[in-house]
C-alpha cells in the first residue's frame, strides 16, 4: 500500500509567483517575512512593516506595499494603522496610480476584509478597463489576476490567452496560466507554460517549484527533484520546497520490487529536507506529514503516529494525515483504529481512486 500512498502524500503545494525581485528589495523581503509569519510560533510582522514603510516613504506609488502593509498591520491587531494603508491605497488607486495592478490590490484587500461589494464593484471596473483598451496586455494580465482571487478560473484562462496573444513574451501570464493548468490537472499544458515563463522571469522560485510538482505528478521524479533543488538555490529558505523535494526523495526511495528494501540515501535526503521545513516552518502540517510517512517505510509505525499525532489535533481535515496515521495502526495491530481513520479520511471526501483504496483497505481489514 505504501507505494499508492505517495501520490497523495504528495500535497499539490503550488506556490505564487510574485513582481521581480530587484537587489535588496524591501517590497520581495516583507512579502517574505509575512509568509514566514503563517508559520505555528513565527512572528515577523513587525519586521514587515519596517521594510514595507521605508519602501513607501521611498516610493509612494508602490501600490502593492500598501495592500502588504494592511496584511501586517491587521496581522498585529493594529486596526488603526491597517485602515490608514488601507485608506491610502484606496488614494492611490482614485489617482490613477498603479493603474490595473492598483485595482488589483485593492480587490485583494477587500477580500480580506470580506467586503464582497467593494471586490464586486472593483472587479467590474477592471473589466471595464480591459474592454475599453482592447490592446492594453497589462489590463488584460491584471483582469486575469483578479478572476482567479475570486474563483472565476475559466474567465482568469480567457484573460491571460489574450494577454499573451497580445504580448506572447509575458512571463507572468504564462506563470499564472501554468498555475491554473496545474490546479485544473491539465499537466502537459501547465507544464508548457511553465516552460514558457522560466526563461522569462526574474524571480524564478516559484515558477522551479511549480514545475518540479507537475513533473512529479506526470511521473518524472528526476525531473521534480532538479526543479526542486532549482527552486531551493532560488530561495533556500522556503519551507515549501524544502518539504516538497523530501516528498519526491521519499518517492524515489521506494522500490519497485515489493520485496526489496527503500533506497536508504534517499530516505536520508528525504529526513533531511523534513527537517529543514519543520526549521523553517514549525509545525508545518505536510512536512510533519512526509515525516510520518518516512518512519512508515523505515517500519516504525509507532514513531509514525507520534508525528502524526500533533496533525490531527491541530487539522483533523487532513486527509493525508489520516490516510498515513491508518497504515500505521494496520502495521500495529490497532484494527479499530486503523478502521476508525479510514472512516475519518473517506468522510473527507477524497478523490474518488483514494476513496477505492481506502474501502478495499477497510475490507482487508475486515472493518464494519
Amino acid at each position: 500500500m505504501l507505494r499508492r500512498l505517495l501520490p497523495i502524500l504528495l500535497v499539490f503545494f503550488l506556490v505564487a509567483c510574485g513582481a521581480p525581485r530587484g537587489a535588496a528589495d524591501p517590497l520581495w523581503t516583507a512579502r517574505q517575512h509575512i509568509e514566514a509569519s503563517r508559520c505555528e510560533g513565527v512572528n515577523r510582522y513587525a519586521e514587515a512593516v519596517a521594510e514595507l514603510e521605508a519602501a513607501l516613504s521611498a516610493d509612494p506609488d508602490l501600490v502593492e506595499g500598501y495592500y502588504w502593509l494592511f496584511v501586517a498591520r491587521r496581522a498585529l491587531g493594529d486596526e488603526a494603522a491597517a485602515d490608514q494603508a488601507r485608506a491610502a491605497l484606496e488614494e492611490a488607486v482614485a489617482a490613477g496610480r498603479g493603474g490595473p495592478a492598483g485595482r488589483y490590490w485593492l480587490l485583494r484587500l477587500y477580500q480580506e476584509l470580506g467586503d464582497t461589494e467593494a471586490v464586486s464593484r472593483t472587479l467590474s471596473v477592471m473589466e471595464s478597463v480591459a474592454q475599453a483598451t482592447p490592446s492594453d496586455a497589462e489590463a488584460r494580465y491584471w483582469l486575469g489576476r483578479a478572476d482567479y482571487e475570486v474563483g472565476q478560473r475559466d474567465r482568469a484562462v480567457q484573460a491571460l490567452q489574450r494577454t499573451l496573444e497580445l504580448r506572447s513574451d509575458h512571463a507572468l501570464a504564462h506563470f499564472w496560466l501554468g498555475q491554473i493548468y496545474a490546479e485544473q490537472g491539465r499537466l502537459e499544458e501547465a507544464r508548457r507554460e511553465l516552460d514558457a515563463a522560466l526563461p522569462r522571469l526574474s524571480e524564478k522560485a516559484a515558477a522551479y517549484h511549480n514545475r518540479g510538482v507537475v513533473l512529479y505528478q506526470l511521473g518524472d521524479l528526476e525531473g521534480a527533484t532538479a526543479d526542486l533543488e532549482a527552486a531551493i538555490k532560488e530561495d533556500p529558505d522556503d519551507p515549501r520546497s524544502h518539504y516538497q523535494l523530501g516528498a519526491v526523495y521519499l518517492a524515489r526511495a521506494i522500490p519497485a520490487n515489493p520485496f526489496a528494501l527503500p533506497d536508504r540515501a534517499l530516505l536520508e535526503k528525504a529526513q533531511a529536507e523534513f527537517d529543514r521545513a519543520l526549521q523553517l516552518c514549525p509545525g508545518m502540517p505536510e512536512a510533519l506529514i512526509g515525516m510520518g510517512n518516512l518512519h512508515l517505510l523505515q517500519g516504525d509505525a509507532q514513531k509514525a503516529l507520534e508525528v502524526l499525532k500533533p496533525v490531527l489535533e491541530r487539522h483533523p481535515d487532513s486527509a493525508q494525515a489520516w490516510y498515513a496515521a491508518a497504515q500505521a495502526h494496520a502495521a500495529l495491530g490497532n484494527t479499530a483504529e486503523a478502521c476508525r481513520a479510514l472512516d475519518q479520511f473517506l468522510s473527507l471526501s477524497p478523490p474518488a481512486d483514494w476513496a477505492e483504496q481506502a474501502q478495499k483497505a477497510k475490507a482487508q481489514l475486515g472493518c464494519p
